[in-house]
C-alpha cells in the first residue's frame, strides 16, 4: 500500500511575531524559527502505523522552497521511505488553492492508495489544502480523523471523527484523502541516528513544469490585505486577603469596575 503524506514547514509556535505600524501585507515579521506543522506530524505518524500493519511505502511531499526542505528531512527522520519537494518560484506568492494544484498533480503522478494530511497548518489555520487536493482529484475525503482503519484488500477505509455529542463513522473507497486531528496518532521523537541520516540525505525536487503545470495553474485567487496584532491585554490585578474576604472583594470588583455581574 502506498501512502502519500502532505507536510508543511511553519513558524515555530513560540516564534516571535510582530506587525509593523502600517499593517500592510509586508508588515508581518516572523522570527526565524521553524518546525513541521503539528497535525502533519500526526498524519505522518498515522501513515507509518499503517505501513507497519499493511506494508508498502510512505512518501512525504511538500510544496515550497527554502525552509520547506526541513519538513522533509524530519519526515525522513521519522521513517518515511521517500520524500520530495515541489520547488518553483511561482509557488512563493500563491495561496492554499494554488498549493493544492501542485500537490494534486504530484499525487496523480504517484497513484497512491491513500493520502494523509494535517487538518490544518499551524500558520494560517485555513484547513483548505487537503480537501482541495481531494476535490481536484475527484477523490472521496474525510476531515478531522481521530481513528483510521484501512482494508487494502477490500479497498476501503474506515474513519472516525468527533462531532457534537459523540463520534461519526465514515467508510470511504480507496483511493481517498483523510486529514488528521489530534488523537489519530502520537508523533514520535526521532532517534538521533535517524536525524543524522536525514541531514545527509539528498532531497529530490520537481518544478511545476515536471508536473505538467504552469505558473497560471497555481496563481493565487486570494490576497492578503493586511495584518492586525491581537488587542493588548490589560494588566492583571491580584486580589489580596484571606478567604472569604478576598472573594467578597473580587465580586465587588467584577460588579463595580468590570461591570460583568
Amino acid at each position: 500500500m502506498k501512502i502519500v503524506v502532505l507536510v508543511k514547514q511553519v513558524p515555530d509556535p513560540e516564534a516571535r511575531v510582530t506587525v509593523g505600524p502600517d499593517g500592510g501585507p509586508a508588515a508581518l515579521q516572523v522570527e526565524d524559527r521553524w518546525c513541521t506543522s503539528f497535525f502533519d506530524e500526526v498524519a505522518l505518524e498515522a501513515a507509518l502505523g499503517l505501513r507497519q500493519r499493511h506494508g508498502g511505502e510512505v512518501v512525504a511531499v511538500t510544496a515550497g522552497g527554502g525552509k520547506a526542505i526541513d519538513a522533509l528531512r524530519r519526515a525522513l527522520a521519522f521513517g518515511a521511505d521517500r520524500v520530495l519537494q515541489i520547488d518553483d518560484p511561482a509557488l512563493a506568492g500563491t495561496d492554499g488553492l494554488g498549493v493544492s494544484a501542485a500537490l494534486a498533480a504530484f499525487v496523480d503522478r504517484e497513484r497512491p492508495d491513500l493520502v494523509l494530511a494535517g487538518r490544518q497548518a499551524l500558520d494560517d489555520e485555513a484547513g483548505t489544502v487537503g480537501p482541495a487536493v481531494a476535490e481536484r482529484l475527484d477523490w472521496p475525503h474525510a476531515a478531522d480523523a481521530v481513528a483510521l482503519e484501512v482494508d487494502p484488500a477490500a479497498r476501503r477505509a474506515r474513519v472516525e471523527r468527533t462531532v457534537d455529542g459523540g463520534r461519526e463513522v465514515l467508510e470511504l473507497p480507496l483511493p481517498a484523502l483523510v486529514t488528521a486531528q489530534k488523537g489519530l496518532a502520537v508523533p514520535r521523537v526521532p532517534q538521533v541516528t535517524g536525524v543524522m541520516k536525514a541531514m545527509r540525505a539528498k532531497i529530490d525536487k520537481l518544478d511545476l513544469a515536471a508536473l505538467g503545470l504552469s505558473a497560471a495553474d497555481v496563481a493565487p485567487r486570494t490576497a492578503v490585505l493586511g495584518y492586525r496584532p491581537p488587542p493588548s491585554r490589560k494588566p492583571v490585578r491580584m486580589v489580596e486577603g484571606d478567604f472569604p474576604e478576598n472573594v467578597r472583594t473580587l465580586a465587588a470588583l467584577l460588579r463595580d469596575e468590570a461591570k460583568v455581574l
